[in-house]
């Protein structure tokens, strides 16, 4: 070992040989015979002690890079919470929002992947002051963070293990840029808002809204229902349904009110003391007493049904049939069933849904406000300008059509054949019941003649009759009518609509994206507390660069070995060469002065942090 005085003092050395000299003498004796110009002597060089301490570049770097990855993690999350639950306006926005996610990732594995890659460096340097290592287990320190190769070598795992802790967590940090950008996704969610649109609705104090519906007299009169008007009534009485209505929206909502007619059918026995005028407004007696008049009994027919259209809003209906829901009250001796059904202006109250484009219509409230009360000349008259006001044509319209449906008589011969005409004082000839899902209700098949003549009838028959009875049949019926009128877009009113539509909407995982960048940061950060322990250890900042490897391997026993090998070819390396274990450390007597570099067992000792090398 050499003194503190030799320690302390410039060493001053020559490295030109006294044949060097005599060489470059007899070059110069030759120089004018060649062009080729001699170099000049090596210059003495003074040694002077190397540098101990840290420099602010290294821990910088380490603390710094992965306090960058945890920012920008933390930006990563931002941006994708900044998006989560709302709509996806665009496929171009869907793309950049993959596109900035990827960015963050590769950043924050970027900034990562080199904290822990200088923190490994220094801790490489640790394990080779303290240990002898084979030349190929130096080689996989080195190579481990760039070389997956690296690991195959045994020396790496028995001598540096902490080195391949980190090394793994190296590679494996990048499989966060695979999981974190996968946290946002688009799914698809029905969305609720509210918009005021123009939707179909009944008007009937609007005389353009029934007007087209009529067939006008030579003076300008209502006549008939136009053919149009009496197709609607057709296909609502033969399916008992609501035609399709155009929705404002496929998927949408919204409450309507109007006000209509409708018919509300009673028991003769409940409404037949009441008593009614004439045409002239004079008392004409009692319900029961014109029901009588009206409905009549010709003995040599044996009535099915047979109804007959009052001069005002009434029709009388008689039906053989027994309907058990019925109560006794409301029925004759015989079981039949005796109706008075009178057109009434009601309130109408209904939701109407869509969900892609089928409607559910629910009806949330009727209330009958009054009768309509007009004569035939009042109601046919209703166009002509003169007319008194509170005569509504749209609602004669719709007893016209009624009257000529449920004006009919249907009976059976003694030949068991079934006949039915329109009734004697029928104003108009509308469908006859048989051609309806009125034929359906007991009141028609619930008889002994039904079954000679069709067949029996039963609960199945009963299906067709709608809310059981013929009464609740006739009235729904009408309800249904006019809710039909919407399907015509004859008239329309701004209404607040309810739409549901189904849009794309980011989704944001929060806890996987947390999960992936916590770990990945947790074990940067464990690497580089071990690398700041092994920078401190080391006393100086070092690293894997070309310099520093030839720095440290300046020594006469290490470029013997290197004969052969100058090109720096791994294979070529013998198997023998490979195995000699190498330390950096102290070189013993090999200059007067103290030589830190790599060497093999016997020549080289441990470092003394803050002793003064060359």
């Amino acid at each position: 070992m050499h003194s503190a005085t030799d320690n302390n003092r410039p060493v001053e050395y020559d490295r030109v040989s006294d044949q060097d000299s005599d060489h470059d003498s007899e070059s110069t004796r030759h120089g004018s015979d060649q062009d080729i110009e001699s170099p000049p002597h090596t210059p003495k060089i003074e040694a002077t002690p190397a540098q101990w301490g840290i420099a602010w570049q290294c821990p910088t770097m380490m603390i710094g890079f992965a306090v960058c990855g945890a920012l920008l993690a933390l930006g990563h999350h931002l941006y994708y919470n900044s998006l989560d639950n709302t709509v996806v306006t665009s496929t171009n926005q869907q793309t950049w929002a993959i596109r900035i996610g990827t960015g963050f990732a590769f950043l924050v594995k970027a900034s990562l992947i080199s904290a822990v890659g200088v923190a490994a460096v220094q801790e490489i340097w640790a394990v080779l002051r303290k240990k002898f290592m084979k030349l190929r287990g130096i080689d996989a320190m080195f190579a481990v963070l760039t070389s997956p190769l690296a690991f195959l070598a045994p020396d790496l795992w028995v001598y540096a293990k902490v080195l391949t802790v980190m090394a793994i967590v190296s590679w494996i940090i990048p499989l966060t840029a695979v999981i974190t950008p996968a946290t946002l996704s688009v799914h698809l969610l029905q969305t609720t808002n509210m918009t005021s649109t123009r939707v179909s609705t009944v008007n009937f104090a609007d005389s353009s809204f029934w007007r087209p519906w009529v067939t006008d007299g030579l003076r300008g009169q209502i006549l008939t229902p136009a053919p149009a008007i009496l197709r609607q009534l057709t296909t609502t009485a033969s399916s008992m349904e609501v035609p399709p209505i155009s929705p404002p929206f496929p998927n949408s909502s919204y409450t309507l009110e109007f006000w209509g007619p409708s018919y509300d059918c009673r028991a003769l026995s409940e409404v037949g003391e009441t008593r009614v005028a004439d045409a002239k407004g004079d008392d004409a007696g009692s319900v029961q007493e014109v029901w009588e008049k009206q409905i009549g009994n010709d003995p040599e027919k044996s009535w099915w049904y047979k109804g007959a259209w009052y001069w005002r809003n009434v029709i009388f209906i008689y039906a053989k049939g027994n309907n058990q829901r019925w109560l006794e009250e409301q029925q004759d001796g015989d079981g039949s069933t005796r109706l008075v059904c009178q057109l009434w202006n009601t309130s109408y109250v209904a939701n109407l849904t869509y969900t892609n484009g089928i409607r559910t219509l629910t009806l949330l409230s009727t209330e009958l406000i009054a009768p309509s009360n007009f004569s035939d000349g009042e109601g046919e008259n209703a166009t002509i300008a003169d007319q008194r006001p509170e005569v509504n044509g749209g609602f004669y319209l719709t007893q016209l059509l009624f009257g000529g449906l449920l004006s009919y008589e249907i009976w059976d011969t003694d030949s068991h054949t079934l006949l039915s005409n329109p009734a004697a004082n029928a104003v108009y000839k509308s469908i006859s019941p048989m051609e309806t899902a009125l034929f359906g209700c007991a009141e028609f098949w619930n008889t002994t003649a039904y079954e000679r003549i069709i067949g029996p009838g039963g609960p199945e028959t009963a299906v067709n009759c709608r809310n059981g009875t013929l009464a609740a049949a006739i009235a729904d019926l009408s309800r249904n009518f006019t809710y039909s009128l919407l399907s015509l877009n004859a008239a329309n009113t701004v209404l607040p609509v309810t739409v549901s539509s189904a849009q794309n909407f980011y989704s944001y995982n929060a806890g996987n994206l947390f999960a992936a960048y916590m770990a990945a940061l947790g074990a940067t950060v464990a690497c580089v507390v071990i690398g700041l322990l092994a920078l401190y250890k080391n006393g100086v900042a070092q690293s894997t660069s070309f310099s520093s490897v030839s720095m440290t391997t300046r020594n006469p026993q290490l470029d013997r070995m290197a004969v052969g090998h100058c090109l720096g070819s791994e294979d070529s390396w013998s198997h023998d060469a490979g195995k000699v274990q190498l330390r950096f450390g102290e070189l013993d007597g090999v200059r007067d002065y103290r030589h830190a570099a790599f060497g093999i067992k016997g020549s080289v000792t441990g470092l003394s942090k803050g002793a003064e090398y060359c």
